[in-house]
Order: C-alpha cells, then sequence, then structure tokens
C-alpha cells in the first residue's frame, strides 16, 4: 500500500509524504503524481519518513528523475538503499 499527501505546496516548493511500499503498481501511482505535481512548482520535494521499503522497479523510477526532486528523511534502512544506488 502507498500513501501519497501534500503536505505543503508553493510555486517554489511543494513537499509530498511518501508513506508504506514503493513497490510493484505503486510505482506507476508514483510517477504519475510526480509528473502532475513537477507540473506547477519549481521544487518537488518527496519527504521518505514513512517509506517502508523501495523495490527494483522504484529505485529505477527515482533515477529517472534524478536531479529533478529532493529526496528527504528515510529510515536507515532506505537512506543506505537510496546511496548505494547513487541516489543521495
Amino acid at each position: 500500500m502507498l500513501r501519497l499527501t501534500v503536505r505543503s505546496s508553493t510555486a517554489q516548493e511543494t513537499i509530498l509524504q511518501v508513506e508504506g511500499w514503493v513497490s510493484g503498481k505503486e510505482v506507476e501511482v508514483l510517477h504519475q503524481e510526480i509528473t502532475r505535481l513537477l507540473a506547477d512548482t519549481g521544487l518537488l520535494v518527496l519527504d521518505l519518513d514513512g517509506v517502508c521499503s523501495i523495490d527494483r522497479q522504484g529505485i529505477e523510477m527515482l533515477h529517472r528523475w534524478h536531479g529533478k526532486l529532493e529526496l528527504r528523511g528515510g529510515t536507515e534502512l532506505v537512506r543506505m538503499t537510496l546511496e548505494r544506488r547513487g541516489l543521495r
């Protein structure tokens, strides 16, 4: 299950809280939300504090957006996974 919540939004920055598993069909849901939000803001921040895990598809999707959004927070496991994949 994936839960996405916009915590704040201005023309300059939008913060999207991501909770749950970034895996399987949920990766496409997150991709669509990123696409929609980036159309309306200068910087999209993904708050990953509530993410339990990210699978290979999720990592690949984040790589496609690398440089266009900022990743914040996350559990130690999530942070280490992102670091090993060059996303931090």
